[in-house]
C-alpha cells in the first residue's frame, strides 16, 4: 500500500491528537476506574460526595473570580464544579451557615471555562520550568533552552553576555537611582518642563536641569530629554490580571522600591465595557456642569431573573459569558415562565436560538443598531419622561438643523437589517416596560 504525504500527515495528526487527550484524560479515567472497581463491592460508587474530598478555592479563569469546589482523589484534581456559598454561583442562595457535610452533594453554576480549569493543571504542554531563548540565535526563531530556577534568578539580577550578543544590563544595574530625595526633585522638575508651552522657555529648563542635577545625569535615560526619567523605567512591569492584594504588593516592589514607574496592566474587552457601562448606568445629573457625571466604574449587573424583557447584545449565557453564572438559571427561569427577551447577535448562539426574536445584525454595527432604537423611541414618544432627573421639565429637544443626521432606513444600511427589524425588539420592550409613579414637585 502506498502511503502518500497527505495520508501520512493525516496519520500523524491523528495520533499526536489521541497521545495529548491520553494525557489529559488519564486523571479523570483513574477515578472512573475507582467508581467501577467499587460498583460491585455495594459502596459508595461516587468519591466526591464527601467534604474530606473537596476542596473550595477561586476560580481564575476570568476576571469574575467565582467559588470553586474542586473534587479531589489520591491527591489528584478530578472535577471542578461551583462553589455553593457562593453568591456567584448558587441562585437563590443557600443560608450560608448551612455545615459543610450538608453542602457536600450540592454543587453550584460554573461555565465551562471555569471547569475546563482542569486542564490547565494537567496540561502536558503547560510550561513548568524556566525557558530562555537559546544563545546564538535571534528573536522570533522559536528556539528555546531550560534553565535551573537559580540561573535565571541571576542572569535577570545581574545580566551578563546572555544570548551571544554582547552585555545585557540586569535589573541590579538599571536601578541607578536610589535616592529618593533627588528622584522627588527630579520630577518636580520634569513637571515645570512640561507645563511650560513656550520652546525657548521649555529648552532653557532643560539646559537648567541638566546644570542643578549635573551630578545625577549618569542616572537618566537621556539627559537631553528628562522627562524619560531614570534608567530604573527600563523595566517595565506588564500584567494581564491581577486581584488585590497581589496588585499592592507588586506596587510596593516596583514602583515604591525599585523606582519604576513603568507598571501597567490590561484587561479584556468584556471587563472593560463593563466598567464603563456600569459608570454610565450610575452617572448622575450634575446642574453645575449641564451634564451627566460622577459614575461609579463598577460590576452593574442586569438583574435578569426579574425582568420582564432583556435584550441581549453579544451575550452568550447558555455557552461561556461574563459572569457570574448564576445569571443562566435566572435566564432560564424567565424563559419558563413565559418572559420574551431579544438577542442581537450575528451568529446564532444557543441563547439566541431560544430567543422571542433573534436579530442577526453585521459585526460591529451594534452602535448603528442602538441609534436606530433610540431614533424609534424620540419619533414614537417612547420614553418615561418622568423619570428624566430635570425637575419641572425635560430638556429641549436642539432645532432641525441640529438634529441626529440619521435619515430613514439609516439603520438597515449599516446592520444589514431593515429598519422595521428594530421595532419589535423596541415596542416589546415599550410594551413591557415598568411605568414609575410620578414624582412630588417640590
Amino acid at each position: 500500500m502506498e502511503l502518500t504525504r497527505r495520508d501520512f500527515l493525516k496519520t500523524t495528526a491523528f495520533l499526536g491528537g489521541t497521545a495529548l487527550f491520553a494525557e489529559v484524560i488519564r486523571p479523570m479515567m483513574a477515578a472512573r476506574n475507582w467508581v467501577a472497581g467499587n460498583a460491585s463491592l455495594g459502596q459508595n460508587v461516587y468519591p466526591f460526595d464527601r467534604p474530606e474530598s473537596q476542596i473550595y478555592s477561586v476560580c481564575l479563569q476570568c476576571n469574575t473570580g467565582c467559588g470553586i469546589k474542586v473534587k479531589i482523589r489520591d491527591g489528584i484534581a478530578a472535577k471542578v464544579d461551583g462553589n455553593p456559598y457562593s453568591p456567584w454561583n448558587m441562585w437563590p442562595h443557600p443560608d450560608y451557615t448551612t455545615p459543610v457535610a450538608q453542602m457536600a452533594t450540592v454543587e453550584g453554576t460554573l461555565c465551562p471555562k471555569g471547569q475546563a480549569g482542569i486542564q490547565t493543571v494537567y496540561d502536558p504542554y503547560r510550561i513548568v520550568s524556566v525557558l530562555k531563548r537559546k544563545p546564538g540565535t535571534r528573536r522570533g526563531e522559536g528556539q528555546w533552552v531550560t534553565i535551573p530556577f537559580a540561573q535565571a534568578i541571576d542572569e535577570v539580577v545581574n545580566g551578563g553576555d546572555l544570548f551571544g550578543e554582547g552585555h545585557v544590563d540586569g535589573l541590579k544595574a538599571i536601578r541607578a537611582l536610589t535616592d529618593t530625595e533627588v528622584a522627588a526633585k527630579m520630577a518636580a522638575a520634569v513637571k515645570k518642563i512640561w507645563d511650560e508651552k513656550d520652546p525657548a522657555r521649555k529648552k532653557a529648563l532643560v539646559e537648567e536641569f541638566k546644570s542643578t542635577f549635573r551630578d545625577h545625569l549618569d542616572t537618566l535615560i537621556d539627559p537631553d530629554h528628562p522627562d524619560l526619567g531614570p534608567k530604573n523605567n527600563q523595566f517595565m512591569f506588564v500584567w494581564g490580571r491581577m486581584k488585590g492584594g497581589r496588585e499592592d504588593f507588586t506596587h510596593r516592589f516596583f514602583q515604591e522600591a525599585f523606582g519604576t514607574i513603568n507598571m501597567n496592566g490590561h484587561t479584556t474587552v468584556c471587563q472593560g465595557s463593563l466598567y464603563f457601562t456600569g459608570k454610565a448606568m450610575s452617572a448622575k445629573w450634575n446642574p453645575a456642569t449641564g451634564s451627566f457625571d460622577s459614575g461609579d466604574k463598577f460590576y452593574w449587573q442586569g438583574d435578569t431573573g426579574n425582568s420582564e424583557f432583556v435584550i441581549y447584545v453579544g451575550a452568550n449565557l447558555f455557552e461561556a459569558n461574563y459572569g457570574p453564572p448564576q445569571r443562566t438559571p435566572k435566564a432560564t427561569e424567565a424563559l419558563v415562565q413565559g418572559r420574551k427577551f431579544a438577542v442581537i447577535d450575528p451568529r446564532l448562539s444557543k441563547l439566541a436560538a431560544k430567543a422571542w426574536k433573534w436579530v442577526p445584525i453585521k459585526p460591529g454595527t451594534d452602535a448603528a443598531f442602538a441609534l436606530g432604537m433610540i431614533r424609534w423611541m424620540l419619533e414614537h414618544d417612547a420614553t418615561t419622561k418622568r423619570t428624566w432627573p430635570w425637575p419641572t421639565r425635560p430638556p429641549q429637544l436642539p432645532p432641525a438643523s441640529r438634529t441626529i443626521p440619521t435619515p430613514p432606513g439609516w439603520s438597515r444600511s449599516r446592520t444589514a437589517r431593515p429598519a422595521s427589524t428594530c421595532a419589535p425588539a423596541r415596542s416589546a420592550w415599550w410594551k413591557n416596560a415598568p411605568r414609575p409613579a410620578p414624582r412630588a414637585r417640590r
